[in-house]
């Protein structure tokens, strides 16, 4: 039954292009019996697939700079987010080893989790924080991927995450 599910949660993940209410109505379907955790486990696996994907056809067109913090928010939030400052969000912080964003823009994940009354506080960890991590990986392995979970939205106006450089 587990597969069934995978695949009902893969094809709606693939098929969602900017509205997430069928994704979502697959991961509830299969949280009645796998549990919520075990569907978005799955939504993950089928994120970091797609992920992966994304960059091998990425990377090797991506120009790198000296700078990986600079990298990495030129890779996720500006090459595959199509987000821009200032109109989704900004830049609260910058140094050499951390950046933090908050971000407004437009999200079908927030909208489907409103309209399911899920908390976006464990989907987005349980799904979309793992995909972000791979992606950090690629530009370079130091990078460490997080959000603030308690400026989230709807709770906050905005999404707060923060993409570290470990020494």
């Amino acid at each position: 039954m587990t597969q069934l599910h995978a695949e009902r949660i893969r094809r709606a993940y693939l098929a969602k292009k900017g509205d997430s209410t069928e994704l979502f109505r697959a991961l509830i379907v299969a949280a009645e019996e796998i549990g919520l955790g075990g569907a978005l486990r799955i939504l993950e696996r089928c994120i970091i697939e797609k992920r992966r994907a994304w960059l091998e056809q990425a990377l090797p067109r991506f120009t790198r700079t000296a700078n990986p913090l600079e990298d990495a928010f030129r890779l996720l939030y500006v090459e595959y987010l199509r987000l821009s400052i200032p109109d989704d969000g900004e830049i609260v912080e910058s140094s050499p080893t951390r950046l933090v964003s908050r971000w407004w823009n437009p999200c079908s994940t927030l909208e489907a989790c409103q309209a399911f009354d899920l908390d976006t506080r464990t989907v987005c960890r349980l799904a979309y924080h793992a995909p972000v991590q791979v992606l950090l990986d690629a530009i370079d392995p130091r990078l460490s991927f997080d959000r603030n979970y308690a400026c989230l939205r709807p709770f906050t106006p905005y999404c707060e995450e923060i993409i570290t450089l470990r020494e």
